[in-house]
C-alpha cells in the first residue's frame, strides 16, 4: 500500500507519492547528464564499480520532495557528489537517482535530465527534468536569473563588519582545489546575503555539561550565526567564498573553515532551501527547510529554537511570495 506525503512545494498545492527512500547500491552503472532505466544493460556493461563510501551512508536518506508532470525534485543529502567520483569509487546523485528508480524506490521510470548541481558538501533542493524540452527551458531560466534560490547555512563566527549586503568580485582558482574572491568584476560572482544571530537560542541541558568540561566545543559545536543567501550567479562554491570572505566561514567546510571545526564536525552546514520558477506559464515553488539540523546530535543548540530563527529571517528578507506562503503554511501546520 502506498504511503502520502504533503510536501512543502506547489503548483497551486501538491500532493506527492513517496515511499521510505532507502538505498542499497551495489551494481556498477555509468553516468551522464541525465538519468533512464532503459539503460540498465548498456550501463552494466561500461564496468564500472562504484560504491557507497564510509562518509556516504546518508545517501540512503534521498527522496523525493516534488513531482509534476515535469519536473521531479530531490533532497540531497551532503556528502554525495553530483556525477560518479571513479577517484575513490563514489556514486553520484546522479546515479543514486537511477538506482532508486531501478529498484522501484522512485515510482517514476522515465528518464530525468539535470538542469543545475549542488556541491558534494551541500544538501537541500536538486532538480531534474522529465523530458529534454523542460531540461532547456529550465536551463534557460536559470540563465536568465528568472530561478529565485534561498540557502542557509550556519557560521561558528560572528558578523566582523556587515549583518547583510552583497559579495560582489570575480572568482579565481587557488590552492587545494579552492577558489579566492577578487576585486575585478569581468564576470563576476554575485551574492546577497543577510544573518541572524543565534545567541538567543537554548543550549541543550544535556550538553551544558561539556560545555564546562570541554572550552574548545565552544568554537564548533555551537553555530553563532545563521545565514540566508540569495544567489544572483552560479558559479562553483560561490556561497561557501563569500561566506569566507566575510569572515563568517560555512560551519564544518573542510576547505574554507578552521581544520579542527571541519575535522570536528559531520557536515558541511549549507542547504538549498526554497526555490521558485515559472514553467510554461506555471509556478514551481518548494521550501525544504533542514530538519536534520533541528534534531542534530552535534549541534549544541535547542532546534525549535533554530527553527525559529530560520523563519524569522526567511519572512523578513525573502523577496518572492510564492515561498512566502509556504514557509507560512509550514510555521502553521508545525504548531
Amino acid at each position: 500500500m502506498k504511503k502520502y506525503l504533503i510536501c512543502v512545494c506547489h503548483i497551486g498545492l501538491f500532493v506527492s507519492s513517496a515511499r521510505g527512500f532507502s538505498l542499497s547500491v551495489a551494481s556498477s552503472l555509468g553516468f551522464d547528464s541525465s538519468t533512464s532505466v532503459t539503460n540498465k544493460k548498456k550501463n552494466q556493461d561500461k564496468g564500472i564499480a562504484l560504491k557507497i563510501s564510509k562518509s556516504n551512508q546518508e545517501i540512503a536518506n534521498i527522496r523525493v520532495i516534488y513531482e509534476s508532470e515535469h519536473i521531479l525534485a530531490i533532497d540531497k543529502p551532503p556528502h554525495i557528489p553530483y556525477h560518479d567520483d571513479l577517484s575513490n569509487g563514489q556514486k553520484g546523485v546522479l546515479s543514486c537517482v537511477r538506482q532508486l528508480q531501478l529498484n522501484e524506490e522512485i515510482e517514476y521510470q522515465g528518464r530525468l535530465y539535470g538542469v543545475h548541481r549542488l556541491d558534494r558538501v551541500t544538501s537541500g533542493i536538486l532538480l531534474f527534468a522529465k523530458s529534454s524540452n523542460v531540461a532547456r527551458d529550465l536551463s534557460e531560466s536559470f540563465k536568465r536569473k528568472t530561478v529565485s534560490k534561498y540557502y542557509v547555512a550556519l557560521s561558528a563566527q560572528k558578523p566582523k563588519k556587515k549583518k547583510q549586503g552583497w559579495v560582489k568580485g570575480d572568482m579565481v582558482p587557488s590552492r587545494r582545489k579552492s577558489w579566492k574572491l577578487t576585486d575585478s568584476f569581468k564576470n563576476p560572482a554575485i551574492t546577497r546575503f543577510f544573518t541572524a544571530g543565534l545567541g538567543n537560542c537554548a543550549i541543550r541541558i544535556d550538553d551544558r555539561q561539556s560545555l564546562n568540561e570541554d572550552s574548545t566545543v565552544l568554537s564548533t559545536s555551537i553555530p553563532k550565526t545563521m545565514i540566508l543567501y540569495l544567489p544572483h550567479t552560479g558559479k562553483t562554491h560561490q556561497l561557501r567564498v563569500a561566506s569566507k570572505s566575510l569572515g563568517l566561514p560555512i560551519l564544518g567546510d573542510p576547505i574554507y573553515s578552521n581544520s579542527y571545526d571541519a575535522k570536528e564536525m559531520a557536515r558541511t552546514y549549507l542547504h538549498a532551501l526554497a526555490l521558485q520558477v515559472t514553467l510554461n506559464g506555471e509556478s514551481v515553488t518548494i521550501y525544504n527547510p533542514p530538519t536534520s539540523w533541528f534534531e542534530s546530535e552535534e549541534l549544541m543548540i535547542c532546534g525549535e529554537d533554530m527553527k525559529q530563527v530560520l523563519f524569522g529571517l526567511i519572512t523578513k528578507h525573502c523577496e518572492c511570495s510564492e515561498i512566502l506562503s509556504l514557509v507560512s503554511n509550514a510555521a502553521a501546520e508545525s504548531l
